[in-house]
């Protein structure tokens, strides 16, 4: 009996042996017979994890598969202790009833992050007492060894008192006789040494290894968020931290409350501050009292206090800072049972705080929920944008939907692995895998936590670092779908950005390339000729703008004089089958009033069509006028532009700008399939400076984005999302 997985990239399947990707294979078998994981039952829903040594097996009776996780997508633990933190928050709101309004007291970014910022207590101590740790790797306590050696008599200084006998026995020993004794050559002779290597000893060597490791770490943590900081205050000042909408929105997600300058200067001090103990701990290591205790004397995280632990001043400092270091609890041996728990709750983490930036996004973009108070433990929440509705919803399998009207629907994957880590071979056939997988008519995305090393993007192949930062349509045609990738992390500013990027292009694309909507035309006197808001093309009318309040159509007002007409028509009909009816009771002629009714069925018949093409015809017009009227709120501050002062028609293509931030947005025709380009472009030329550089996209437009823009020189050109034409320079987002 096969075991089956359901694959986040392709649906349920059989389960194979091999390498896999952690967060990619979800537990969804319902076959008979208990099924084990890493030698632990496992459930529905849960994920396929690693053991600690990065194997893997499924067992159900006589069946197993087995496999291998690669050490490199495994995530930097400080990443992986900030995506539990954010994560757990996200399922705890949602556990105990929490609503959207509630999920934006949430922040995506790391908790905490002027505190991290700060000297930890532990880290006081170590500034305090560090010359303690010193003074004993300079001057260390030792015990007096003494050995009897036999050695050249030139460095003979003691002699044991068998020294003599030994000599006499040994004439391998002797220089020469001589005529009273003999001259010896080499004695046996008394050494003293002093013994390095005792429990004190390895308490304050192994002590330093400790101490470098954690001020290492704390000095990685600090780095990453002032990286944060640095990025912060770029956004909250000039040009150089991306356009004014992206500067605000970055500065309403870090929150007034948080002084990111002073956190910056925070930050750096304790930076230079732990950047000093670990130059100056890692020198002890070269000390004398280092080099003599061997490597592998290990000391357990439980503490013996000795005489010299107790009472000698220096050393009663180190076990003091050893109890510390034990407290704080980082080299704690993790138990297999404990191990695999912290992989499932890592896995399901990240799909929390993938759900969180996605609502987030959401919210950026202006959606809101129908219903406020809504428990988000439904699983699903209705939204809305003005008159434009969308459904976004999370399955147990921790992936995430949109779909709505006018709309391409979006599936979100979140992959708790290290992607950017992988190596080439094995990167190449994940995107092979996935564009392989895609489902049609659905932009699929994945998210997947961003490297912890800026450099990491930097040691990929061209393409592959830039298709780990692109969205579906930027990497893909209309003939040949493909899958986007994104980075998101706590410690990543941008993250939130990112996925708002992917919802604006499939809420907003649909509506811009399906300009001008185009309806059947009725046969109407007032539709026979052109208007500035409309075309007529045979039987085809085309809306090419929203008409303004004096040039309406009353589609409406029609479709009631055609609803009066025919209900004239059918009483009339009634009447004169009365009137039949009593002409024939009487034995009166009825030829005269036959031929009427005849005539009144086909005047009828005729007043039926037209009143149910006018119908359709006002639900088209409804629609398309719906259509055009989204085309005149601008994407960036939502303000309405002035349909004929702002809207320009030009044929099958249109632009737009606004008149309060000069933002233009629109379409235009692509030079070598000549499909209809999405444009949004922000006023103003700063942006410009940043462009082609890796990575520009999301440090200085952000969301506010469609396709891809290209300066080259004075002139910019747009990337076209159908046959994927695009300059050189815009493929890099």
């Amino acid at each position: 009996m096969s075991i089956r997985l359901l694959d986040r990239l392709g649906g349920v399947s059989e389960a194979r042996g091999g390498a896999a990707l952690l967060g990619r294979l979800v537990v969804r078998d319902g076959a008979p017979g208990e099924l084990f994981m890493n030698s632990f039952p496992a459930l529905e829903a849960m994920f396929l994890v690693p053991e600690s040594g990065g194997r893997w097996h499924l067992m159900r009776a006589s069946d197993r598969v087995e496999g291998t996780f690669s050490r490199a997508q495994l995530l930097d633990p400080l990443d992986a202790s900030s995506i539990r933190t954010v994560g757990h928050s996200v399922s705890e709101l949602i556990a105990r009833g929490g609503t959207w309004l509630d999920v934006f007291d949430l922040s995506p970014l790391v908790p905490g992050m002027s505190n991290r910022a700060e000297l930890q207590p532990f880290e006081l101590r170590i500034k305090e007492d560090i010359g303690h740790l010193e003074e004993v790797c300079r001057r260390p306590r030792t015990h007096l060894r003494v050995e009897v050696e036999r050695m050249a008599v030139s460095r003979a200084r003691r002699f044991p008192a068998q020294a003599a006998n030994y000599l006499a026995a040994h004439t391998e020993d002797w220089e020469r006789p001589t005529l009273r004794s003999v001259v010896p050559k080499r004695i046996l002779a008394t050494v003293r040494e002093d013994q390095f290597d005792i429990y004190e000893n390895r308490v304050a060597v192994r002590l330093v290894d400790h101490l470098v490791t954690h001020v290492r770490r704390r000095v990685h943590e600090v780095s990453r968020l002032l990286r944060i900081f640095d990025e912060a205050t770029g956004n909250h000042g000039s040009a150089a931290g991306g356009s004014y909408w992206r500067q605000r929105r970055i500065f309403e997600l870090w929150g007034a409350a948080l002084d990111a300058s002073e956190a910056k200067r925070k930050a750096e001090r304790t930076l230079g501050v732990l950047r000093h103990l670990l130059l100056t701990i890692s020198g002890l290591k070269d000390s004398v009292l280092y080099r003599e205790v061997p490597r592998r004397a290990t000391v357990g995280t439980s503490l013996t206090m000795t005489n010299i632990l107790s009472d000698d001043v220096h050393y009663r400092r180190i076990a003091q800072l050893w109890l510390d270091w034990a407290r704080l609890g980082q080299e704690q041996s993790v138990r297999p049972r404990a191990y695999f728990e912290e992989m499932q709750d890592l896995c399901h983490s990240f799909d929390s705080f993938a759900l969180l930036l996605t609502l987030r996004a959401l919210h950026q973009l202006g959606f809101e929920p129908k219903d406020l108070a809504r428990a988000l433990a439904a699983g699903k929440a209705e939204v809305h944008r003005g008159a434009r509705t969308a459904r976004v919803s999370w399955s147990v399998d921790g992936s995430i939907s949109l779909q709505g009207e006018v709309m391409e629907p979006l599936r979100i994957v979140p992959l708790c692995s290290s992607i950017a880590m992988l190596d080439e071979e094995q990167l190449r056939g994940l995107i092979a895998e996935a564009d392989a997988n895609a489902p049609a008519g659905t932009t699929t995305v994945i998210l997947y936590p961003s490297p912890s090393d800026e450099s990491a993007f930097k040691s990929l192949a061209p393409d592959l670092a830039a298709r780990l930062r692109s969205l579906a349509h930027e990497v893909g045609t209309a003939r040949q779908r493909r899958v986007g990738f994104l980075p998101v992390s706590p410690w990543d500013i941008g993250s939130v950005e990112r996925v708002a990027r992917q919802l604006r292009w499939i809420t907003t694309t649909p509506t811009f390339l399906a300009y001008p909507p185009t309806i059947v035309r009725p046969h109407l006197p007032e539709l026979s000729r052109a208007h500035t808001w409309f075309e007529v093309a045979g039987e085809a009318l085309r809306v090419v703008r929203a008409p303004l309040d004096n040039e309406s159509l009353r589609a409406d007002r029609l479709v009631s004089e055609a609803t009066v007409r025919l209900k004239q028509l059918e009483a009339e009909r009634e009447a004169v089958s009365l009137q039949g009816r009593e002409a024939a009771r009487e034995g009166e002629r009825t030829r005269n009033i036959n031929a009427r009714k005849k005539e009144l069925h086909a005047e009828i018949t005729d007043a039926e069509k037209r009143l149910t093409e006018l119908q359709r015809f006002e639900s088209d017009l409804a629609q398309a006028l719906k259509g055009v009227d989204h085309l005149l709120t601008c994407p960036t501050c939502n303000r309405r532009a002035d349909a004929r002062r702002d809207f320009k028609p030009m044929g099958t293509h249109f632009s737009c700008t606004c008149s309060d931030c000069s933002t233009t947005w629109g379409t235009s025709a692509c030079g070598r399939c000549s499909s209809s380009i999405p444009i949004l472009r922000l006023a103003g030329a700063d942006w410009m400076k940043e462009a082609g550089a890796p990575g520009w996209v999301d440090r200085t437009l952000g969301a506010d984005v469609l396709a891809i823009p290209c300066v080259e020189g004075t002139e910019i050109r747009f990337a076209c999302p159908s046959c994927g034409d695009a300059p050189a320079r815009a493929t890099v987002a």
